[in-house]
């Protein structure tokens, strides 16, 4: 394993316009990021002094590492994503582009930089139209599908922060986009497989947490982000599934068409998905918008209460989606 040095005492007491060696290549610190278990460094290539030192690093660079002062438990959750994620190529997957090490933060990951999430988009727009949301929600089960179909892996944590995009130099090259603000110049990408589920039983036992680790005793399955974990995440002891993505992804696919997701904020969100008062708010954001009855279906069975009710794989949804785009008599553009 390579490794990565700088002129700081720690890892973590690097600042803007520090240099970094990152496997023998020069960087320079741009931007620190925080925010649940990670810290994150974007870097610049440092191209005055740039050496001629072989390397798969771009130009720009995101490195991740656990906050300062996590727990052993935590470290080894950090390290099975890193299991998980390693064997995860696709499109429309961020990529892992190596493992390296720090030695006061131990495991460093390098993966591209991306200019932001969907979520600095829906902070931005309030919502996204119609043919652009289901443009990204069909990168987004591109991936999903990928990641299960290949090894059994269900993310857990879909959400806007964890979708990333980076500009789709093969759309722009055919001519796909032409507006600044048009979305389809990029393509969309899953980020974050620290809660991951994994469901093939080679690789889990490669990737799973040290029977006697403070983590093992909790259940993955269990955690999350509250506004879209499925219902039956809720209850003590029910096994993840491919439907608890499908809700997850349903709620973000909901969030982008209308700009809101179907909590007031007088009540309680796990009150709101455990009883499924959600769906009759989800219902009247959907007919306030004026969403197609036939997109409208594909979301209310996506984020059903009942898993069984939900669609039972990626292939199913995607024809759903396809044939239901089509009846609004829009073009259908990348996602056909």
């Amino acid at each position: 394993m390579r490794s990565i040095t700088h002129e700081k005492e720690s890892f973590y007491d690097l600042q803007k316009d520090d240099r970094v060696f990152v496997g023998g290549v020069h960087y320079i610190v741009d931007k620190i990021a925080r925010g649940g278990m990670g810290f994150v460094l974007l870097l610049w290539k440092d191209t005055e002094n740039e050496t001629k030192h072989q390397s798969l690093l771009g130009l720009k660079l995101a490195l991740k590492v656990v906050l300062p002062g996590s727990s052993k438990s935590e470290i080894q959750l950090f390290k099975r994503e890193l299991t998980v994620w390693a064997g995860l190529n696709h499109f429309n997957i961020i990529g892992l582009l190596e493992i390296f090490d720090s030695t006061d933060a131990g495991w460093v990951a390098a993966m591209d930089w991306c200019p932001g999430s969907l979520r600095d988009i829906l902070n931005k727009r309030g919502k996204i139209a119609l043919k652009e949301s289901t443009d990204i929600i069909g990168n987004i089960i591109d991936g999903l599908s990928y990641a299960y179909e290949k090894d059994k892996v269900l993310h857990l944590d879909l959400k806007p922060e964890n979708i990333l995009y980076h500009l789709d130099i093969g759309r722009l090259m055919n001519g796909r986009s032409t507006s600044e603000e048009e979305l389809q110049k990029f393509r969309f990408m899953l980020s974050d497989w620290g809660i991951a589920s994994i469901k093939q039983q080679k690789l889990n036992s490669i990737a799973g947490l040290p029977p006697n680790s403070d983590m093992a005793a909790k259940t993955l399955n269990n955690i999350g982000t509250l506004k879209y974990m499925a219902p039956e995440r809720f209850t003590p002891g029910v096994s993840s599934s491919i439907y608890s993505d499908m809700f997850s992804l349903g709620m973000i696919y909901l969030q982008m068409t209308t700009g809101k997701l179907p909590f007031k904020a007088s009540g309680r969100g796990d009150e709101y998905l455990i009883s499924g008062q959600y769906l009759k708010e989800a219902e009247n954001l959907l007919y306030r918008e004026k969403i197609h009855k036939k997109i409208c279906e594909v979301i209310l069975q996506m984020i059903s209460i009942n898993p069984n009710h939900r669609q039972s794989d990626y292939l199913i949804l995607r024809k759903q989606l396809i044939h239901a785009y089509r009846k609004t008599k829009g073009l259908f553009g990348q996602f056909l």
